[in-house]
């Protein structure tokens, strides 16, 4: 497992993840195979990143992550970022087809792929969740693989359904609006959210503090929106390795940070 954190506003959409890659040996403990594995991938087609967790391509790992920027870089041949993402989904369903796992859940993988889309002359931000999970409790898998979703309407409105209806020009122009007419974040975390959430709450209210006392430097920049996005996977990272035994350690390495502005500028502090 990992952990994958994403956050929209009206500046960029920011992506953060660790870099551990671990496999299950038969005694239940974990063995870190990669303690600087990659989890980012720029989508330049449709201004796009993606972050994986999950299933990474066998003991060596690495593999997801190579179809992942192999894909990528055909992206364009795609008609729509939604095509593309639903491409994902198929390739990545092929990709598990046949496998064996010692448990299910060990083919259980996902994806944030955020992207902007042109709705009347707007770029328009979207996040895609691209997963065979059948929930964030991470139990089980959908046996008939990944499917994608729509996030940023139904997050907006605070919708528990996702409808297919959420692409349409009305549901995307909303997410426009709400973007801009206040200053508005959305957020996102998978892979172990139960430990992301708390941290990250506890960040973004102090750093809501700072900005009430006039104390942030620039709270705009596509460098603060990578901090935020980056610091609680980093506290997360410091915690487990802090206190948790080696064999059990999910998370860990370096954090590492990629965003991308509505114009298709990439940044990012850790050279992703």
């Amino acid at each position: 497992m990992t952990v994958v954190a994403a956050i929209i506003t009206r500046h960029c959409t920011a992506h953060a993840s660790d870099s551990f890659l671990t496999t299950a040996r038969p005694n239940g403990h974990l063995e870190v195979v990669d303690d600087r594995a990659r989890k980012l991938v720029r989508v330049p087609a449709w201004r796009g990143v993606i972050a994986y967790w999950g299933y990474a391509g066998g003991d060596g790992g690495g593999k997801t992550f190579d179809l992942l920027v192999a894909e990528s870089a055909r992206a364009g041949e795609h008609g729509s970022a939604q095509a593309f993402a639903q491409h994902l989904a198929a390739t990545l369903t092929a990709m598990l087809h046949g496998r064996r796992f010692a448990r299910p859940t060990d083919g259980g993988i996902g994806l944030h792929f955020t992207a902007y889309e042109r709705v009347s002359d707007y770029w328009v931000p979207e996040l895609f969740l691209v997963s065979n999970w059948t929930d964030a409790s991470y139990s089980a898998i959908r046996p008939g693989g990944l499917s994608v979703t729509r996030e940023t309407y139904a997050t907006i409105r605070r919708l528990e359904e996702r409808s297919p209806e959420h692409g349409e020009a009305s549901c995307r122009l909303e997410v426009h609006a709400s973007l801009h007419q206040q200053p508005m974040m959305l957020r996102f975390a998978n892979g172990d959210p139960v430990l992301f959430n708390p941290l990250a709450n506890a960040m973004l209210e102090c750093f809501m503090t700072m900005g009430a006392r006039g104390e942030l430097e620039n709270p705009e920049s596509v460098q603060t929106h990578l901090t935020l996005v980056r610091r609680p996977v980093e506290s997360i990272s410091h915690l487990v390795s802090d206190f948790a035994p080696l064999g059990q350690r999910r998370v860990g390495g370096r954090a590492r940070d990629l965003a991308v502005s509505p114009g298709g500028m990439y940044e990012s502090t850790t050279g992703e």
